[in-house]
């Protein structure tokens, strides 16, 4: 990949989120901060997913029509960047390693998403509570796989820029 794809890549994976949210629900009634599943890195309960879309009722086609085909393209420019982040400057003994789990954060993020369209399509709080702790369950997974990846790939750029790939100083 050139180096103008890749950035091209890290910047749609970090303009995507503010544009997810820019478009989608603006007020959930005070349920939560951010107005998206996706956004909840701590689990919630059924009754929290339920009063969210109860407050959102409104704005529902928002989640649905926008922030849901959105959250399509969000995890695989995500997982692209990562997984050529990683080849770019992760030492190589670690680098399988960290490309499949940039490759399970994909797969997590898109069953997460499929489990929060059942909630989604299902807004007079129809669906069991084990959907809501599934949704809950995988988005929090979801960010455990996420938020240390994003660790590892900016310590390998770091640490690329001190030393070349073969451990030798600069």
């Amino acid at each position: 990949m050139t180096d103008g794809r890749f950035r091209a890549l890290i910047a749609a994976s970090l303009a995507l989120p503010f544009l997810m949210t820019l478009l989608g629900p603006s007020d959930c009634g005070g349920v939560w901060r951010l107005c998206s599943f996706d956004a909840q890195m701590l689990p919630y309960r059924p009754e929290t997913a339920r009063a969210y879309l109860t407050a959102i009722q409104p704005d529902i086609w928002r989640y649905l029509w926008i922030v849901q085909p959105l959250d399509l393209i969000l995890p695989v420019t995500v997982c692209l960047a990562l997984r050529e982040g990683f080849t770019r400057w992760a030492p190589a003994q670690h680098l399988g390693l960290l490309r499949a789990a940039a490759l399970g954060y994909l797969v997590v993020d898109y069953v997460e998403n499929a489990v929060v369209r059942v909630m989604l399509s299902d807004p007079q709080a129809g669906f069991p509570d084990a959907v809501a702790y599934l949704a809950s369950g995988l988005t929090t997974l979801k960010w455990a796989l996420l938020l240390p990846l994003l660790l590892i790939a900016g310590a390998s750029w770091w640490q690329s820029r001190r030393f070349d790939r073969g451990g030798v100083p600069r």
